[in-house]
């Protein structure tokens, strides 16, 4: 019976063409609100000082969390939490699956507003480079909880955070889902901890919906696996022990807060995770298996290419400075401090050079530092035109104008070039949004019954 109604709900996911505006989605949920079923309450603030709203529905025993957009640039989870909420609605007769559900459908509001020149063309690595805006990470809501270890505290607490903070320490949820989502990778996974019997009903969901599981942790070198596409979920404190022992002077640039599944293990205990889907679909070859290429050459060419993009970056940014005053100051902000830390990367990139031994690297090695390191440059650039189109729009000048129609063509260039090396195509919206709702459904169900 179960399973039944997991299916019905997962097949009435619309086909969604594109992504919707923070404006739609706040009018798709007042709607909801015709209903006695769904309360609305403010949390707490917006860094624009705006009202944070959450959503409550359903009377379980227990309570799950779940955030849309934690990140400004990952916008999948609004589409999952809007037909989510409508879907629960429409059909008393599933009982909201037997929890109380708490739902923020768009948490970092001002982000994703900035990210809206993309929203409805997903599919082109040229407007996404374009309109991509996602805050410096000692910014971001995800990376500003409080946190204290060892010789090191902060406190520079977003609004966001705080109010989410403050709710986790009220409600003390049985289970928190941030709905990140990734761009260019395989699905993968990050548990607080390990959960062997959700693993054969999503590597189930993943195979029927053909999204296959990443057999590598992307995001850090330190992922610890509890089974292939399901990694330990990392925190600062991660990032801590493991520079300690390995890299002492990434300790020095390390800044940053906890994010929110170290918090609230920290602080409330409970399940969490996250499922992390692509945007794009890549048919290159990703695996671990020995590619051809030198890892030391490749390494040093991925070098080269940085350096050629940050000195770009920065002869242009000097040609605007002029017109600063005019410049869009949340963007300006984010490139200079993200144009910042691509620099100090650098020196990274160098001691990984060194330390690379006279071997070929892995196939997975190859697209990580050849085309993934293309988006990274392509994402920098489009944020270097980003903020010159705002000063254009406030400043009409000739000089401004040629410079973006400059950036215009080196973005295209570099995007056409990136999409055909990387290979890469959409995703059907409707399948990553079945992927998240269709693990929330697993796990809380599995939880539900796990006394």
């Amino acid at each position: 019976m179960r399973k039944m109604v997991f299916e019905k709900f997962l097949q009435e996911v619309p086909q969604y063409e594109r992504f919707m505006t923070l404006e739609e989605i706040e009018k798709e949920f007042n709607k909801n609100l015709k209903t006695s079923v769904v309360e609305k309450k403010i949390i707490g603030n917006t860094i624009e000082n705006k009202p944070l709203y959450m959503y409550e529905l359903g009377k379980g025993e227990k309570t799950a969390m779940i955030i849309g957009v934690p990140h400004s640039d990952e916008p999948l989870g609004s589409l999952d939490l809007t037909f989510f909420v409508q879907w629960m609605i429409a059909h008393p007769e599933a009982d909201f699956f037997n929890w109380r559900w708490l739902i923020i459908p768009v948490l970092e509001q001002r982000g994703m507003k900035m990210n809206e020149g993309w929203l409805s063309n997903f599919g082109s690595l040229e407007y996404m480079a374009k309109y991509n805006f996602r805050e410096p990470t000692e910014d971001q809501y995800e990376w500003s909880f409080p946190f204290t270890y060892k010789n090191y505290e902060w406190t520079q607490t977003r609004p966001e955070a705080n109010a989410v903070k403050e709710t986790l320490r009220s409600e003390k949820p049985n289970l928190l889902c941030g709905l990140h989502h990734s761009g260019f990778y395989d699905t993968y996974y990050y548990f607080s901890h390990d959960l062997p019997e959700a693993y054969p009903e999503l590597r189930e969901l993943a195979t029927n919906l053909q999204l296959p599981l990443s057999q590598n942790a992307p995001d850090v070198p330190f992922g610890e696996t509890l089974t292939p596409g399901f990694y330990k979920m990392y925190g600062l404190k991660d990032y801590f022990n493991y520079y300690s022992k390995n890299d002492p002077e990434s300790l020095l640039r390390l800044r940053r807060g906890a994010c929110s599944d170290e918090w609230y293990q920290e602080e409330i205990g409970g399940f969490s995770f996250n499922c992390e889907v692509p945007l794009f679909n890549s048919l290159v070859n990703r695996d671990d298996k020995i590619s051809n290429r030198k890892l030391k050459e490749l390494l040093q060419e991925r070098k080269a290419k940085e350096q050629t993009i940050i000195q770009y970056c920065t002869e242009n940014l000097t040609k605007l400075e002029p017109s600063f005053n005019v410049a869009e100051p949340v963007l300006l902000n984010s490139l200079m401090k993200h144009l910042s830390t691509a620099i100090l990367s650098l020196e990274h990139d160098e001691l990984r050079k060194q330390l690379a031994t006279e071997r070929n690297a892995t196939n997975f090695e190859v697209f990580e530092n050849d085309i993934m390191s293309d988006v990274t440059n392509l994402l920098l650039i489009g944020q270097l035109w980003h903020v010159a189109k705002t000063i254009n729009q406030n400043q009409k000048e000739t000089k401004i104008t040629k410079l973006i129609e400059d950036l215009d063509y080196k973005i295209k260039t570099l995007a056409t070039t990136t999409q055909i090396k990387g290979k890469f195509a959409p995703f059907s919206i409707q399948k990553l949004v079945r992927m998240q709702l269709g693990s929330i459904l697993i796990i809380s169900n599995i939880l539900l019954n796990d006394e």
